[in-house]
This record gives C-alpha cells, sequence and structure tokens, in this order.
C-alpha cells in the first residue's frame, strides 16, 4: 500500500503532528505501547503507514512502533483515526479529550519553562518556607521553657487558653505541621496530574523540579501561575493558526 500513500502529503501530515501535537504522540504511545510519561516525553513522528503510526522518543533515542487502530482503508482516514487514537489514549490516562478542550487543528500546548513567584506570590512563599524552618528550630529545641525566644514569645504571643506564650506557640506550630505538608503535597500531585503532565513538562526535569517545589511550599500560586503561562502560549498558537 506504500504506493497508495503521497509523498509530499505524508511529509505534511508528519511535520504537522510533530510541530503542532507532540502530546498527542504522548499519549497515544503511554496508552498504546504502555510506555510511562518519562520515557515518551516530546516524541517525533518518524512514518505514518496504513497500519502503524512510527514514532521516535529523543529523550531516549529509541524509536516505537505503534499498531493503527483501526488500521486505514484509505489514506484520506488518517487524521480521523489518529485523533481517534488520541481521543482514546486521554480518556484511558484520565485526560479530557482534545474535543472537551479544543479543536484538533489547534496546536498542542507545551510548556517548557518555569514562571518564578511574582512579589505578592513571594511573600506566600517566604511565609510559608518560615513556618517550616519554625517547626524546625522548634523541634530543635530553641523554643524551649528559659530561652530567649521564650521569653519574647511569653511576653508578646498573647491569646486566650492553650495558644498563649510560648507553650501556646510550640503547640500550634507542631499541631498544624502534618496538616500543612499533607494539603502541600496533595497540591503538588495534583499539579503533576492536572497540569504538568498535561502540558509536556517532562517528569524529573528541571523546569518539573521547579513547579513541584515552588507548588509544595506555595500551594495556589504555582497553579495560577501556570495557567497564566498557558493562556499566553494558547494565544500565540491561535495567532499562528490564523
Amino acid at each position: 500500500m506504500a504506493d497508495q500513500i503521497p509523498p509530499a502529503q505524508l511529509q505534511r501530515t508528519i511535520t504537522h503532528m510533530n510541530k503542532d501535537h507532540q502530546l498527542d504522540l504522548q499519549h497515544i504511545l503511554q496508552h498504546f505501547n504502555s510506555l510511562p510519561a518519562a520515557e515518551c516525553t516530546l516524541p517525533e513522528m518518524l512514518d505514518l503507514s496504513f497500519t502503524t503510526l512510527t514514532v521516535r522518543v529523543p529523550s531516549t533515542n529509541k524509536t516505537h512502533t505503534v499498531a493503527l487502530f483501526p488500521p486505514l482503508e484509505k489514506w484520506e482516514d488518517r487524521r480521523s483515526v489518529l485523533v481517534g487514537m488520541t481521543h482514546t489514549a486521554r480518556e484511558a490516562l484520565g485526560i479530557p479529550s482534545a474535543s472537551e478542550e479544543q479543536d484538533h487543528s489547534t496546536p498542542d500546548i507545551v510548556i517548557k519553562e518555569f514562571f518564578p513567584p511574582r512579589p505578592f506570590d513571594w511573600i506566600i512563599f517566604f511565609s510559608v518556607l518560615a513556618y517550616y524552618f519554625i517547626y524546625l528550630f522548634v523541634q530543635q529545641g530553641y523554643f524551649n521553657d528559659g530561652t530567649g525566644v521564650a521569653q519574647w514569645l511569653d511576653t508578646y504571643w498573647l491569646f486566650p487558653g492553650i495558644l498563649n506564650g510560648s507553650k501556646g506557640f510550640k503547640w500550634l506550630t507542631e499541631t498544624i505541621f502534618w496538616l500543612v505538608v499533607g494539603i502541600h503535597v496533595a497540591e503538588a500531585s495534583w499539579l503533576e496530574r492536572s497540569r504538568l503532565s498535561k502540558f509536556g513538562v517532562k517528569r524529573g526535569g528541571k523546569v518539573w523540579w521547579l513547579w513541584m517545589g515552588s507548588c509544595f511550599v506555595e500551594g495556589a500560586m504555582a497553579f495560577k501561575r501556570f495557567d497564566i503561562l498557558v493562556e499566553r502560549e494558547r494565544k500565540v498558537k491561535g495567532k499562528k493558526t490564523q
């Protein structure tokens, strides 16, 4: 059937997929070839036949062959088959289908950078980071009775009941610690699932660690900055397709 594939159309299809739909290719590899996301980040389409899709992953330098489902009955079916496989893969991976997000003719959005905290974000970042250090110092005994810090708290940390003074401060710091950690771990996990993996951020890479670390400390503000980047990329991609 190779003689039924116009070379110029094949090349245009390959160029289009590599330029605008790398995430689709990644999701297809993850689902149909059972590859972990870390082993199929930003793949490159090499070839397409009536029965198979050939893809190379630059990060591992491995080439993978994916069986088309269903195989093409005619060359003109290639778009509908690739779209169908993408929908199937995304549904299996728990990712919203392309039809729910955008038309398949709109290029994929891939985030390759970290957006550092803005001025207000830094306030939250350092406040939470300060809390972690305070908890550490409490565990090391720097807030024990008789220390200068404890005396200062007994004078100025004036609250009713168990919150009063250095003992109240230590109690509050230790009581909420695992709650704070749990919330921020959950937020970082959700950022990975709902944002980083969805928009092609390579798991374990520098950008991935920056986002995960930032989210673990500051929480929700990292989501807002990531969404700003996505919206910027969407506008840029939209202008290019007009």
